[in-house]
Parts: structure tokens; C-alpha cells; sequence
């Protein structure tokens, strides 16, 4: 388990670092995180899955301020680890990437406090006027942060690993018959949190349509994502010439009540 654990250590660091060191370029995703463990492990298809099924998850759970309800990159990277090193169903590890991207919300609290820390020491440099320090203290605020994750990122897959393959395979027949379903609700669940964010009565009709061809035409989900494409452009097309429109009768109306407004003050002009 050492090579696994490196490079499930490695890519710890490497999601975490492209928050706070890199502007987030969004690489921390499930679907990129889970896609780099699956290629680093050697099961690239069950990566693109885990990361697919997992984004569907976190879509409609974000974060409020520094409020962050569940870690998904943790979560995404140990549970697709775990899928592939015990080559358990994808059902099941999304089960477990779930709890475990909750519980990695303390190891996310535990760096922000470590880092909070430090400003007492920002502080004194700054009287200083120590720069040098300062840098280095930034530097090693940027640095900190993903180093924890990647130790805990190879203590559990060096550590863990085996554990859970002894917890998993110890699971009686009905409860991970219960865990599998219970994974493969986990992605309705995400995709009923995201319309709950989105709801407006007039975008049900399209979900409706989408459910329909889904269903009863048995549309494979790229064709009606396409379609989906098709009706937002069209749509599009069709508010931006009504804009046009308007903006056309609003600049013809102010045109003429500038010429009536012209005439007016001629008129009094004479009248005078």
C-alpha cells in the first residue's frame, strides 16, 4: 500500500494547493480529484465514475462564508481510493465518501485554526518592518495547509486501507444491500438540493421534458443535454430580439418627446 498511499498523498496536496495557493483553479472537484486517483491507481473508468456520480452528489452542497458543510475533495479522493484498492461497487464507496467528507470538515477547521495562529507572529513582523519574514511566513501559511492533508491523506490509505476492506467485507449481506441503494440515491439527493436552489415555476416545465425524454424515449443523457443546449440558445435568441425591441421603441419614444419638447420651446419662443 505505499505506492497507493503516496500518490493518493500526492494528490491531496495537490487539490488542497490549488485552493490556497493557486486561486482555485477548481481542479479540487470531485470529478478532477476522483479522475486523477482512478489514473494513478490504475482504474481510470472507475475514477471518471466515482467523480461523475460524487459531483452529482456535492452540485447543490456550497459553502457560506468559512461555513463548509462537508470537505468533497476528501471525501471524493478516499472514497474512490477505497472503491478501487478493495474493489468494492461504486455504490458503496460513494457511502463512504460521503460520512468521510463530513468528518474531513474538522481536519479543514483544525488547518484554519493553525493558520489563525500565525497572525500574532504577522503581526510582529509587521511592526518590524521584517518582510523577509513575513514571505516566509506566507509561504509557509500556503505550504502548511496541504502538507496536512497529504499526511492524512497517506496515513489513511497506508493505514486504513485494510481496515475498511476487513469493515466493508464484515457488512452483513442486507445492510450493504441497504448501502448500495443507499448510493444510488445519493445523486437524486444532490440533484434535488441543486433544484431546490434553482426552483422557479417556470423552469419545471423543462425538467419535465427532459424527465420525458429521458424516459419514454429512452434519450441517452448526452442527446438531451444537447437538447437542452438547443433550447437555451434558441431561448436566448429569442429574450435578446425582444431586448432589441424594446431598447429600439424605448429610443424611438425619447426621440420624439425630444422633439415635442423641441417644438414646445420653439412655440413659446414665438408666443413671447
Amino acid at each position: 500500500m505505499l505506492v497507493p498511499a503516496l500518490w493518493v498523498a500526492l494528490i491531496m496536496f495537490i487539490g488542497n494547493f490549488s485552493d490556497c495557493g493557486m486561486s482555485d483553479p477548481m481542479i479540487r472537484r470531485p470529478l478532477v480529484m476522483s479522475m486523477l486517483v482512478g489514473l494513478a491507481l490504475g482504474d481510470l473508468k472507475t475514477g471518471i465514475i466515482m467523480g461523475a456520480s460524487l459531483e452529482v452528489i456535492f452540485l447543490g452542497i456550497s459553502g457560506i462564508g468559512g461555513a463548509m458543510p462537508s470537505d468533497s475533495m476528501t471525501g471524493s479522493i478516499f472514497g474512490t481510493a477505497f472503491a478501487i484498492l478493495n474493489h468494492q461497487g461504486v455504490a458503496v464507496a460513494l457511502s463512504l465518501a460521503v460520512p468521510i467528507s463530513l468528518l474531513a470538515v474538522f481536519v479543514n477547521q483544525l488547518v484554519i485554526f493553525i493558520r489563525g495562529l500565525l497572525l500574532n507572529f504577522f503581526e510582529k513582523y509587521a511592526d518590524e518592518d521584517n518582510i523577509k519574514a513575513i514571505e516566509h511566513l506566507q509561504y509557509l501559511s500556503i505550504i502548511g495547509g496541504p502538507l496536512v492533508y497529504a499526511i492524512i491523506g497517506f496515513l489513511g490509505i497506508y493505514l486504513g486501507s485494510g481496515s475498511i476492506s476487513a469493515l466493508v467485507h464484515s457488512i452483513p449481506a442486507v445492510i450493504m444491500n441497504g448501502l448500495t441503494v443507499l448510493g444510488q440515491m445519493l445523486p437524486a439527493l444532490g440533484i434535488a438540493l441543486l433544484l431546490n436552489m434553482i426552483y422557479e415555476k417556470g423552469n419545471m416545465i423543462y425538467l419535465l421534458l427532459g424527465f420525458l425524454l429521458a424516459c419514454y424515449l429512452k434519450l441517452p443523457i448526452i442527446a438531451v443535454a444537447l437538447i437542452g443546449i438547443i433550447l437555451a440558445v434558441i431561448l436566448s435568441s429569442i429574450d435578446k430580439n425582444i431586448l432589441d425591441v424594446k431598447n429600439l421603441v424605448t429610443s424611438r419614444k425619447t426621440v420624439t418627446e425630444k422633439r415635442n419638447e423641441d417644438d414646445t420651446l420653439e412655440e413659446d419662443f414665438f408666443n413671447d
